[in-house]
């Protein structure tokens, strides 16, 4: 269903009010006050109005009311989060990207995501269940290293509460045609401060998923793709905290693992009357289940006064695991170590510096079936053995940075600061796995480093209106499957095929908080240098192309705005909308061509009503739309190159009510209200390629109920 009205009341109901536009903050800020919001992505919390470029905080209360409607982490957050592409329906988020650019997601600010190698389940890694509130942060900053990615998802975990308290929360979804296929899930919180302020937190949860099904009432596969998928999963999560204060400083713990395996019962086949990917009950799946393990263990001192400044000094360690039902596994072993200190040097300005130290491990491999020779008819030999595709690379890195503020005058503040990026890559001798026979390939060291700047200015139009301005850089290398392909013999000889990526980021804006509309406006250029993309355009520069990644330089361009309005004290309403859009470069011949699917998501527009009918009882009504997108021209009359199909858009309409009772509370949902018949973007991607044996697409969900009951006590 194209529902262009609701596009169109979206993108009226913004330029009525641009000129008043604010941060989507609504739901985590006291009315009219910008300066009790806080950035804590950094060592340092930092006021928003200090802060030159697009921030956006999801509270608390945000994600307990999507809890119900959105069924993973990042579906949550397309839902929240203006410029985040719509959710893949998938364990992966592969094709979900921020302005043209990929999401490092960090977790209590130690960074999860798997840079070596991508393994697209960053926003899998993780409960809504032990979550306080996310920071989205766009662009970049000295603080903290996100290279070339759209944004910084940092995931900020629960805090021990003061008073010693327990929470129960339980849950049943299912769709509705199919009641008796239900999930369920339960979490267990335990929480408290001592005498002698040693907080404590401890959460448990777990959650068994029914199967899923589409709008007709069919069975969908649990995985509609290689990637992994949300049917018949089983998830784990156990987080804990000890967070000790003293007099002027304080040391905190966190221990926290997650795990979800995607349980597979039947293979996949393509219905031929709709092309749509189906279970095929004859074709039991006994391969392996497509998983997610992350551990991640993380320990932070602050101290208030020492020589004067504040200091901040953490260390962590992380393990992800990653697989997939081809039996390939990507593991990810992290460690680092980060020292901060901010010096108030007076009233109007500070200075924030340090340095950051990171190593990371990571391997990906499977069973493979090698050649060992002959028999007397000429028939190759096999033999299965373990096979990596990206070998024991190993990453460490060393930043120094600074960060410095200044309030020039009592309404413009100025932002500067310095990082230099400086990390290798050691890669070891490996062999290149071809159609059953392997090939030696020599390793080497893998060197990048790059000075980056950012500068930024804000200027406080009134008590509650901001203007915004900054240039920002970012630098990082590839994802290293490029290694798995690599067609010479050594990486020496490979090196200048796989550069780092610089990106210049150029934001400006305005973010309004009234007393009773809030809003924000933000328009973004990006110019990206040797940026990597998944990309079969007949124009790309063929001589670094490498299993269809492609380096070359790129243009990202767009906006994004919120609007949020209380018209009464029981009544609010509120609307985004974004808008990204992008251009590759053919260096052999000069000539721009349209980003494909991966890369550009098309305009995304939300609006959503509150209404509350007592102290008890409160409703919302909330839509989403996807906008069509056909860039791209044919390949030939065969079919679009890959990844280049025509979008169509969708809309998504869903409900929550919560009754607060003295009973605990009581939340219900329907997702899909409207049981919209739809492909999700990432199922279109391919829906028109030149070549028919790719064009597998999925439907997705149907309309699908949840209710769950949470009490305190």
């Amino acid at each position: 269903m194209k529902l262009s009205i609701l596009g169109l009341a979206v993108l009226s109901a913004l330029t009525a009010a641009s000129a008043q536009a604010k941060e989507n903050t609504h739901a985590s800020k006291e009315v009219g006050s910008m300066e009790r919001i806080l950035v804590t992505a950094s060592p340092f919390a930092q006021k928003l109005s200090d802060t030159p470029n697009s921030v956006f905080i999801v509270s608390k209360a945000e994600l307990d009311l999507q809890r119900v409607v959105a069924r993973n982490l990042s579906e949550m957050i397309s839902n929240l989060v203006p410029g985040f592409s719509p959710s893949t329906e998938t364990m992966s988020t592969f094709g979900q990207n921020f302005r043209g650019g990929k999401a490092i997601v960090m977790i209590d600010g130690v960074l999860i995501s798997t840079t070596l190698r991508a393994g697209g389940r960053d926003l899998q890694s993780i409960s809504v269940d032990v979550i306080e509130s996310i920071e989205v942060i766009k662009g970049a900053s000295a603080m903290y290293g996100n290279g070339e990615a759209g944004a910084i998802i940092n995931v900020i975990t629960k805090k021990p509460t003061l008073d010693f308290e327990m929470q129960t929360r339980v849950g049943v979804e299912a769709f509705a045609d199919e009641l008796s296929d239900a999930g369920f899930s339960i979490s267990q919180s335990f929480s408290g401060t001592t005498d002698s302020d040693l907080g404590m937190l401890l959460n448990l949860s777990a959650k068994d998923r029914g199967n899923l099904y589409d709008s007709d009432g069919n069975q969908l596969p649990g995985a509609p793709n290689s990637q992994g998928g949300m049917g018949d999963a089983d998830e784990y999560d156990v987080l804990f905290k000890l967070e000790q204060e003293f007099d002027s400083s304080r040391l905190a713990m966190l221990a926290h693992h997650y795990n979800i395996e995607n349980k597979l019962h039947y293979g996949r086949s393509v219905n031929e009357e709709n092309g749509l990917v189906a279970i095929d009950k004859d074709k039991p799946y006994n391969g392996p289940n497509p998983s997610t393990e992350l551990t991640t263990v993380q320990i932070t001192f602050d101290h208030d006064d020492v020589l004067g400044q504040q200091l901040n000094l953490s260390t962590y360690y992380s393990k992800v695991n990653v697989g997939y039902e081809s039996g390939s596994e990507i593991v990810s072993k992290r460690s680092g170590f980060k020292a901060a200190m901010q010096w108030s040097i007076n009233d109007r300005s500070r200075i924030a510096y340090g340095f950051e130290y990171g190593k990371d491990n990571t391997e990906q491999g499977r069973d493979r079936d090698v050649i060992t020779g002959m028999d007397s008819a000429g028939t190759p030999q096999t033999q299965a053995q373990y096979v990596c595709s990206i070998c024991d690379l190993t990453e460490t890195k060393l930043s120094p940075f600074a960060q410095y503020w200044n309030q020039i005058t009592d309404d413009l503040t100025l932002q500067f600061g310095l990082r230099y990026e400086n990390f290798e890559i050691e890669v070891p001798d490996y062999q290149r796995y071809q159609r059953g026979v392997l090939s030696n390939k020599q390793g080497d060291t893998l060197k990048y480093d790059k000075p980056l700047v950012n500068l930024g200015l804000v200027y406080n139009i009134a008590e509650s209106s901001d203007v915004f301005a900054s240039f920002s850089q970012g630098y990082s290398h590839a994802d290293m499957r490029m290694l798995r392909d690599m067609p010479v013999d050594s990486v020496a000889e490979f090196s200048d095929a796989i550069p780092a990526t610089q990106t210049n980021y150029y934001e400006t804006g305005l973010r309004y908080a009234g007393e009773s509309l809030q809003g924000s406006l933000s328009f973004f250029y990006s110019d990206i240098s040797d940026g990597y993309a998944y990309d079969y355009n007949v124009d790309a520069e063929i001589s670094k192309r490498v299993a269809a990644v492609v380096v070359a330089d790129e243009e990202i361009w767009g906006f994004e705005a919120t609007l949020d309005y209380q018209i009464n004290a029981a009544f609010k309403l509120g609307t985004s909308v974004s808008m990204s859009e992008g251009q590759r470069t053919n260096s052999e011949t000069g000539v721009d061509y349209w980003m494909n699917g991966t890369r550009i998501t098309p305009i995304k527009a939300s609006i959503y009503g509150d209404y509350r009918f007592n102290d008890i009882a409160a409703l919302r009504l909330q839509a989403n739309y996807v906008g069509d997108r056909d860039k791209n021209s044919p390949e030939s009359e065969a079919g679009y190159s890959y990844y280049e199909s025509p979008y169509d858009g969708y809309t998504l309409v869903d409900l929550v009510s919560t009754f607060d009772t003295d009973f605990g509370l009581f939340t219900f949902g329907i997702d899909n209200l409207l049981n919209e018949d739809y492909q999700p973007l990432v199922s279109q991607m391919n829906k028109e390629v030149v070549w028919e044996a790719y064009r597998n697409q999925f439907s997705g969900y149907g309309r699908r109920l949840a209710v769950e009951y949470t009490i305190n006590y």
